[in-house]
């Protein structure tokens, strides 16, 4: 895991940043905060999906794959969607995508790579460690801690609407618990990572929306979500195709996805005049054009992976011909 995350803070800085915003960290204005900031906050972001597909697959592969596997995953995958949806200049963004803390960005080409990942990577199950209740606790309370900055990072040009963002993202981390814990009530014992697992969902499911819904809307979002992700991981957990220790396409994904379906219904200009008009409210547009920026990074995130996976295996039987050719 930690050649991961240093290969994935060389690639961010030295080429994912530009890709994805058109601007060197060798540049940066150091007499001033907030470029620096930007950066860090958006090399935060990048490293979560890192960390998380990397998660899934990390009992079964060595460094090696990590360091060619990441440069590419973040060249073909992360860097062109962050560009199409968050740059001023990108394609998405100007048609009036909206994803305000990464749930499409972030957390569903997290989840997608998981996905693909643990299929490859699905032919042995190891044992895991058991869960500690108390280090779960701690956990958990850390990460809800850091959510908040993690959703107020891009709040920028509307930090008024700071307190809109600490309430609904509190308020989906209960609504996802109680809506994990009551798909954990038709037959599955309670216990702390129950917990952990439902507040997780609630925070993913609110990056997309967080700062364009009201907190009734967030609620009802969360509450479905809970049900679905729960559902969604057990059912990858009980399965022969895939393999994914951290339930990164059932949470990240799958929270990512219910997420952003929920910005698409109610998204409402009336908390946050730079947000858009949802479903319910009669904005068509915008949920078509929310729709179609869902799409791209489902098509691009899956092909992308795919491609880094298929340039892998080229270079592992390049690698190979080179070897046998020296041993002649």
């Amino acid at each position: 895991m930690t050649a991961a995350i240093l290969c994935g803070i060389t690639c961010w800085l030295f080429f994912g940043n530009i890709e994805s915003f058109q601007f060197s960290f060798l540049n940066l204005n150091l007499t001033t905060l907030k470029p620096t900031i930007t950066v860090l906050s958006q090399l935060c972001f990048y490293l979560y999906a890192l960390i998380m597909f990397v998660g899934t697959s990390v009992q079964k592969i060595k460094w090696q794959f990590l360091i060619i596997f990441i440069p590419l995953w973040t060249f073909f995958v992360y860097a062109p969607l962050a560009n199409l949806i968050w740059s001023s200049n990108g394609f998405l963004y100007r048609l009036g995508a909206l994803d305000f803390s990464g749930g499409l960005v972030v957390h569903l080409t997290a989840g997608l790579t998981s996905l693909i990942l643990s299929f490859f990577m699905r032919n042995t199950k190891p044992p895991l460690p058991r869960d500690s209740p108390l280090l779960n606790y701690v956990a958990t309370l850390f990460i809800l801690t850091g959510w908040l900055g993690f959703n107020l990072a891009p709040a920028g040009a509307f930090q008024n609407h700071g307190p809109l963002i600490v309430i609904n993202t509190l308020t989906a981390a209960i609504g996802a618990v109680v809506g994990w814990t009551s798909g954990s009530r038709l037959g599955l014992s309670l216990d702390s990572s129950t917990l952990y697992n439902g507040i997780i969902c609630g925070l993913v499911t609110s990056t997309a929306l967080v700062a364009y819904v009201s907190t009734p809307s967030m609620l009802i979002v969360t509450l479905i979500s809970g049900l679905i992700c729960h559902y969604v991981t057990d059912l990858l957990a009980d399965s022969t195709y895939f393999y994914d220790p951290v339930d990164s396409f059932g949470i990240n994904g799958i929270g990512g996805l219910v997420g952003t379906l929920g910005l698409i219904l109610f998204a409402t200009p009336t908390v946050n005049k730079a947000g858009a008009t949802g479903l319910l409210s009669g904005g068509l547009k915008f949920a078509e054009v929310e729709g179609l920026t869902l799409i791209v990074t489902i098509l691009i995130t899956l092909l992308g992976t795919l491609v880094c996976l298929g340039l892998i295996k080229i270079i592992k039987i390049l690698i190979l011909s080179r070897r046998k050719e020296a041993a002649f």
